[in-house]
């Protein structure tokens, strides 16, 4: 995690909020949930470390009118959320604190998708920078009546496999039959005659919760004593480059978590439908399994200090801190010339 939060404080956001303060920037529209237009990049090596951010998302601009909300460590709210949302919530309470790193970390204790919900049903937490919740937590939390849900940014649901298996491309049905059961061996979609080792994450992950809605939708997924559960996001990741030190498994993650937080060099991600999964394909809207990811204040009594930051991350300044933080923002049509 250190390695990760010194790798956003030597970011260089200054010239995007710059653009912000002189007026700049393109007119932004929100960009697409799920598209299925496509490209054919090489994608045979292992997943490329996105390109840093241009600035330091933890120094407020100067003089930028969409001004970072300034409170002391003391004031900050008690935020939850996401594994893969922890560098954007170190970051921002040092932006917004002037905190030292240490400090910062000292502050994050995030109880995990589903888990974060319930933490602010109850109060136990005054935001969240969470990705979507679980069928079973919708429907006994109500999310959408019970929370005022912002989308900040967009993240994808990426396929991950050795990199020594010669299969470069899925179609969103082969992916379906995989992980429902019905295609069992790798000859069957271009590959090597080994048997798939597809894993699946538990039911209230929020990966888990993406593989369903955008890729199964109504395809059940195989029976449970035909898959391997990885618990954890790191687990999945780890569990495929070691499976019998063989190419034959396969398995997936949210983008973020595999491209910057736990990054592999013997994997690749694989591409669907030749589309490969990286911050422009997102940021355009092509890769296929794109959801938003959101920061979330409760309808009623809600905490000023945490309005005021979500308020901010809304708008374009914040949108640039997004990504100076290495995620997508979900505002489009800001200068993110080089990621």
């Amino acid at each position: 995690m250190k390695r990760i939060i010194s790798l956003i404080l030597a970011c260089l956001l200054a010239l995007s909020f710059a653009a912000c303060s002189n007026g700049g920037g393109n007119e932004a529209t929100p960009a697409p949930q799920d598209a299925n237009a496509g490209g054919d990049e090489n994608a045979s090596a292992a997943p490329k470390p996105t390109e840093p951010p241009t600035a330091d998302p933890t120094k407020p601009p100067e003089g930028d009118p969409q001004a970072v909300p300034q409170c002391t460590l003391a004031q900050y709210p008690k935020v939850d959320g996401s594994t893969a949302n922890i560098p954007m919530a170190m970051a921002l309470v040092q932006l917004v604190t002037g905190c030292t790193e240490e400090e910062a970390e000292n502050t994050i204790n995030f109880s995990t998708t589903d888990f974060s919900y319930d933490a602010l049903n109850k109060r136990d937490c005054s935001m969240l920078l969470v990705y979507e919740a679980s069928k079973p937590t919708k429907e006994r939390l109500d999310p959408e009546n019970t929370f005022d849900m912002r989308p900040i940014g967009l993240d994808a649901l990426v396929f991950i496999t050795n990199v020594n298996n010669p299969v470069e491309s899925l179609t969103e049905e082969q992916l379906r039959g995989i992980f429902s059961g019905r295609i069992k061996n790798w000859s069957e979609v271009g590959g090597l005659d080994q048997p798939i080792v597809a894993f699946q994450r538990p039911v209230l992950s929020g990966s888990q919760t993406l593989m369903l809605d955008l890729v199964m939708k109504d395809v059940p997924m195989a029976p449970e004593d035909e898959i391997l559960v990885s618990s954890t996001m790191s687990d999945v990741i780890v569990d495929i480059a070691a499976y019998d030190n063989s190419a034959n498994a396969i398995g997936y993650s949210v983008y973020y978590y595999a491209q910057n937080m736990y990054n592999q060099p013997n994997l690749k991600f694989i591409r669907i439908d030749g589309v490969e999964p990286n911050f422009a394909s997102i940021n355009a809207g092509e890769y296929p399994y794109i959801n938003p990811f959101y920061a979330i204040l409760p309808k009623t009594g809600v905490d000023q200090m945490a309005k005021k930051l979500v308020d901010w991350l809304e708008t374009e300044a914040g949108q640039y801190f997004v990504a100076a933080c290495g995620y997508v923002p979900y505002m489009r049509g800001l200068d993110l010339e080089g990621k």
